[in-house]
């Protein structure tokens, strides 16, 4: 009977069929030495296959078709496969070197830059070191990460955490999602950086529960340390979280509004003396942390919080055109060559401070310009505006 016709047959895959159908092929593969000489095969490939047929067997016990083989396939690693050279381990770079790269390509900011560049050069030493970065929108908390991830590619990865959910609800992003990155699995110390977690650790209630409180408590013991097992394309991978630093990046805009009413002691009402409100005046502790929602044990895997600076509207004009000027990456993205009057720049700077867009409030602006240009004439690559 032929081998396919086992198949056709439909019948049921069992303990050991796996083996019934590997005898089969053996037998195949010693008669061909008894063979007729015109049926003969080529001994080396003969050899060649039984080769094959040991190195599969070997490597797991059972066949691919066998319900039990995601259960040996936890990383297994070939041994027949050739041996790989040793991982280009990234250049060194001190603390002050690292500030002074931040400092060509991040406006102010100084105590963020110098708080980065520790936290990288501990990474670099095999030191976990979690943190959250606090500041307004715009302001330049993931664009500092992102300026060091090109320095960094392979030890630096930036993730959207705001559509975070717990296990067991509908969603597709838990806490292991966020490890799925290969370079979780290089063997190297890594920082994972978390944009928008004040929307993670902002109160979600549902069904009178909590569920802010749920997904906190899930990242408990990852941001600690832990052996965590994903899976990727039916492969099951362990990430070893205690070599990741985790840093988190939130705005908390709406508690930085309420504390810095309170400590203008603004009243309401008729007759009220109206004072001006500068959120982020003061800097946000501990306590407005865990008013706002965050559970204590959380936030005591925190080892440091980095507060940054509001941007002004000079801040915001100055940017327009200085070595940190953001039309460098529109230029690039348009292939063109974009100028900035005086005037613009100042009205892109009001608006920019006057609505809290920060800088990707410019930039859009900016880049809807060029595509106005652009509809009148498309052949053009110099805009001035």
């Amino acid at each position: 009977m032929p081998f396919f016709r086992f198949f056709e047959k439909g019948q049921h895959l069992k303990r050991g069929y796996g083996i019934q159908v590997r005898s089969r092929l053996e037998r195949t593969f010693s008669g061909a030495a008894h063979a007729a000489p015109s049926e003969m095969k080529s001994p080396m490939r003969i050899a060649a296959r039984r080769n094959i047929m040991d190195k599969q067997t070997t490597a797991q016990p059972y066949p691919w078709y066998d319900d039990r083989v995601e259960a040996v396939r936890k990383e297994y690693v070939n041994p027949w496969a050739e041996a790989e050279g040793p991982a280009v381990e990234p250049t060194w770079y001190t603390p002050r070197e690292i500030y002074n790269y931040l400092d060509g390509k991040v406006w102010k900011q100084d105590e963020a830059k110098r708080a980065v560049s520790v936290i990288m050069y501990q990474c670099l030493r095999g030191i976990k070191s979690n943190a959250m970065f606090i500041g307004p929108s715009g302001c330049g908390k993931t664009h500092i990460w992102r300026c060091l991830q090109k320095l960094y590619p392979n030890r630096i990865e930036i993730a959207d955490s705001s559509n975070l959910t717990q296990d067991g609800w509908r969603g597709n992003k838990k806490w292991t999602d966020l490890l799925r990155s290969p370079i979780f699995r290089a063997g190297y110390h890594t920082i994972l950086v978390l944009d928008e977690a004040d929307k993670m650790l902002a109160p979600k209630f549902s069904y009178s529960q909590n569920v802010s409180q749920n997904i906190q408590s899930e990242g408990l013991t990852i941001l600690e340390g832990a052996c965590v097992e994903i899976k990727i394309d039916s492969v099951i991978h362990t990430v070893d979280t205690s070599r990741i630093s985790f840093v988190l990046c939130g705005a908390f805009s709406n508690k930085a509004r309420s504390v810095a009413e309170r400590d203008s002691g603004s009243r309401i009402g008729f007759g009220a003396d109206p004072k001006p409100v500068q959120p982020y005046a003061r800097p946000l502790g501990e306590a407005d942390f865990i008013e706002f929602g965050v559970m204590p044990e959380f936030l005591g895997r925190i080892q440091k919080i980095v507060h940054l600076e509001p941007m002004t509207e000079e801040d915001y004009y100055r940017m327009t055109d200085s070595s940190f000027s953001l039309l460098t990456h529109i230029q690039e993205q348009y292939k063109a060559s974009i100028r900035l009057t005086p005037q613009k720049r100042r009205e892109l700077a009001e608006l920019a401070c006057r609505t809290g867009l920060g800088v990707r409030g410019m930039a859009n602006q900016i880049r809807q310009l060029v595509d106005n240009a652009i509809f009148d004439d498309c052949e053009c690559r110099c805009f001035e505006f």
